[in-house]
């Protein structure tokens, strides 16, 4: 796990934030030797590896990332990850390189944050995501691929200050057939500017933060 970043670091990236500069960009990093389960923006990265996103996440506009969910495909996070989250809820269940806040993580969490937060409060969020279209993949397939494309491909003008030491992320999603969801097709994204954890992922129906 990365290293925690100075205080003064991140009393400037609050600063940033509250100014309401435009934070643009996306950080291309190779998978680190050893991190199971990353979601990472790499090219060395395939669609058949568990634990990514695949191509469909990586397909960008102008103005940063439309999430793609390929209707076949991995089972996301992977079995490993989520029986990490049996014994440990720091254990990492995701993690992406983010050009505001470096390394952001996904914990497996509790009820109040993390993967457990996003599956108690807005699974039935996301499998309406996925209602409506033929797709074999689960409403977490579907949370992943969108949390990875607005963290690491940000719209333009994202992130923004969400206020109590949080920023709020923002995508559009789309299918591979190009369809959308109905009448959510955005996912907002809440992580923790301290702690660079993701907080909680709902899809919505506005465009940005």
């Amino acid at each position: 796990m990365a290293s925690k970043r100075s205080r003064s670091t991140l009393t400037g990236l609050a600063a940033v934030l509250a100014a309401g500069l435009v934070i643009g960009g996306f950080v291309v990093t190779d998978v680190r030797e050893g991190d199971d389960a990353v979601l990472s923006a790499a090219p060395s990265a395939t669609a058949g590896d568990p634990a990514d996103g695949g191509d469909a996440a990586r397909r960008t506009g102008s103005d940063g990332g439309v999430a793609v969910i390929d209707r076949v495909g991995p089972d996301l996070p992977g079995r490993r990850a989520l029986t990490a989250c049996e014994t440990d809820s720091r254990a990492r269940v995701a993690s992406y390189d983010t050009a505001a806040l470096g390394r952001v993580v996904m914990e497996c969490g509790t009820s109040a944050q993390g993967y457990e937060h996003i599956r108690v409060r807005h699974t039935a969020d996301w499998e309406d995501v996925l209602r409506g279209h033929t797709t074999s993949r689960d409403w977490d397939d579907a949370m992943f691929t969108a949390v990875h494309t607005a963290l690491t491909e940000p719209q333009k003008g994202l992130p923004v200050d969400a206020g109590d030491g949080k920023v709020c992320y923002a995508a559009p999603v789309r299918f591979d057939d190009g369809s959308a969801p109905s009448p959510d097709g955005f996912v907002k994204v809440i992580v923790s500017a301290t702690t660079e954890r993701v907080i909680t992922a709902y899809p919505t129906d506005e465009s940005d933060c």
